[in-house]
């Protein structure tokens, strides 16, 4: 349940506010609905990972240019072994190392929020 709330109120959001808006929200939700630190961190990492790919698929199939392309050339700029990957699947990666790290450490703190305050 918490999944499922957490990706639709992200997406949500996420029509409307910056994209650092999913921090507050996994915190908040995760301070309300999580049962462990293991939920709040994987539920909140997968919730908001999903709505990413999903979000940079849709962009990169719509397009008119590849974007994963542009932003993978980005990256590989700054590291030269990095140049004979895949583009599209460098810049995936790089968004789910993000999304992964946000999103599961702001609903980790909110757990953590919560159970400090109990106490």
């Amino acid at each position: 349940m918490l999944y499922i709330i957490t990706l639709v109120l992200g997406g949500i959001a996420s029509l409307f506010l910056p994209w650092w808006v999913v921090a507050p929200l996994c915190f908040c939700l995760c301070a309300w609905k999580a049962e462990t630190g293991l939920q709040a961190f994987s539920t909140s990492a997968a919730a908001i990972t999903t709505l990413w790919i999903g979000y940079a698929t849709f962009l990169n199939a719509t397009s008119a240019i590849s974007m994963a392309e542009q932003v993978g050339n980005l990256f590989a700029g700054f590291i030269p072994s990095l140049e004979k990957l895949p583009k599209t699947g460098l810049m995936f990666a790089i968004v789910t190392l993000i999304a992964t790290n946000v999103a599961g450490f702001a609903g980790l703190a909110g757990f953590q929020v919560r159970e400090a305050i109990r106490k």
